[in-house]
């Protein structure tokens, strides 16, 4: 089996094909899909301006990247979890899409993305018959839940609700026997942005405070009902600043600004969490041995993804260079 250390070195060799910030910055020069295709030659991804003008093939192209990554990783990693861990979220959308295909009996298949521990053969098989003999008793049960509770109110927003909720959970159940307290301050500093994210959506909809509840996950840091009292209470401030342990620093400084003159908008705080994650796992830049350097080589490659996703749909749509910059993930 390889060891972390023997991965690290791999990966440092894998890091030199990622996009460096000067990199990034001279893309965000490119004034046309012709100018951006010759400066992703050199690179993985090879997109050539013909489908750069094609959203979907870009998307295409993106995700095989992505796809090829993560099943390099599963393979490779003394411990599988921690991949998993960054795939989950691939797990539960393709949940979400299953429930909604078995629901109104359409054919979504189109939307699945072919990344995770089991393949999804496996995961087409557990929800159409509510059993499995691959995935875990807890992970079964969830999904019998959230189809119970739809065919109860034939609600399709339940199974929504009902696979973000799950997907919280199964996050914990996989990040505590790794026993390690870096993944587990990165799973509730998720969470607890989820809820936090979800509370100011469900105010700006003026939804009652009983909506809200339901769409919270218990598996925060904090009773799920405080945060609809952090928001009334204007404590966000205070709160932002426990999420600031001695394990990472992030400058909260430029969030604070927002919040003290109300402009923190839902995507600054959706661009924290990925901040949070960027530092929490930055501390690996030197290190020779363990698995930070895995995780935040995971990381990095999603940023990347994400990145040159905003910059290709920014070209096609002609947002300014600013609006991009400002959504643009951390690089390097």
């Amino acid at each position: 089996m390889t060891t972390f250390s023997e991965l690290n070195t791999t990966i440092s060799v894998k890091e030199k094909d990622l996009l460096t910030k000067d990199q990034f910055d001279k893309l965000l020069q490119a004034p046309d899909t012709e100018t951006l295709a010759r400066l992703l030659q050199p690179s993985v991804y090879r997109l050539d301006a013909q489908t750069l003008t094609d959203l979907d093939q870009v998307e295409t192209v993106l995700m095989a990247e992505l796809i090829k990554t993560y099943r390099w990783a599963f393979a490779e990693s003394p411990q599988p979890e921690i991949v998993q861990l960054f795939t989950l979220r691939y797990t539960y959308h393709n949940v979400k899409v299953l429930l909604k295909a078995k629901a109104s009996q359409t054919d979504l298949s189109h939307l699945l993305i072919p990344i995770g521990v089991k393949p999804l053969a496996a995961l087409e098989h557990l929800v159409t018959t509510l059993t499995s003999d691959e995935f875990p008793e807890e992970v079964v049960s969830e999904i019998q839940s959230i189809w119970s509770e739809y065919e109860d109110y034939q609600d399709m927003r339940v199974l929504e609700i009902g696979a973000d909720l799950a997907y919280f959970k199964a996050l914990k159940w996989i990040a505590k026997p790794l026993g390690d307290a870096v993944f587990q301050q990165a799973i509730l500093v998720m969470i607890d942005l989820y809820n936090l994210i979800t509370v100011r959506r469900a105010k700006a909809q003026n939804k009652p405070i009983g909506f809200m509840k339901q769409l919270l996950s218990d598996e925060a840091s904090r009773p799920s009902g405080e945060f609809i009292t952090l928001e009334e209470d204007q404590d966000v401030m205070a709160w932002f600043q426990t999420l600031n342990p001695d394990l990472y620093a992030v400058d909260l400084r430029s969030y604070e600004e927002k919040l003290r003159q109300g402009k923190l908008r839902t995507i600054d705080v959706e661009y924290l969490v990925d901040d949070f994650l960027y530092h929490l796992f930055a501390q690996a830049k030197y290190q020779v041995d363990g698995p930070y350097v895995l995780a935040r080589f995971l990381l990095a490659k999603t940023f990347e993804v994400k990145n040159l996703r905003l910059l290709a749909s920014a070209l096609a749509n002609d947002l300014p260079k600013e609006r991009v910059i400002e959504r643009m993930r951390p690089i390097g």
